[in-house]
């Protein structure tokens, strides 16, 4: 089966307040394993799918948690419902997964803070594996390209 590059899809959280429309930049879904998203999601991973030109309807039930000196966490302020990490200040570029109403088509492509995911869950299959010592390298080399 031949995939997309990308694909406008729709969502919307649990109580249905905040919704969006978002092109899908990659069918391959990002689970993050960091203690963060575990308490955050009550379990972990956070599982987040990268989008593009984000069209978000119901912002004033977005609200957004400074859970570390770069990212921001929000959610919305009706169902508790989690709706993505972003850097502070920028626009989201992945949505939780469970929020798109049509979720065909992806699969997990990439764990990260794979040194924090708990031993009952095992890796995904195929997905890359990175550390958190990768991803905050990748972070200080986001961050310097920045200034």
């Amino acid at each position: 089966m031949e995939q997309k590059q990308s694909e406008r899809r729709t969502g919307k959280c649990l109580c249905g307040a905040v919704s969006f429309e978002a092109d899908i930049a990659n069918f391959k879904a990002q689970a993050c394993h960091c203690k963060q998203c575990q308490q955050w999601t009550g379990g972990g991973p956070l599982f987040v799918v990268r989008v593009q030109n984000v069209d978000l309807e119901g912002a004033a039930s977005i609200t957004s948690y400074r859970a570390s000196a770069h990212g921001e966490r929000s959610v919305c302020d009706n169902c508790g419902s989690t709706l993505f990490w972003n850097m502070q200040g920028e626009q989201p570029r992945s949505m939780a997964l469970g929020l798109f109403e049509d979720q065909s088509g992806i699969t997990i492509g990439q764990e990260i803070f794979v040194d924090q995911r708990p031993d009952w869950l095992p890796p995904f299959e195929g997905a890359t594996q990175s550390t958190e010592a990768d991803e905050l390298a990748k972070l200080k080399e986001y961050l310097e390209a920045k200034e």
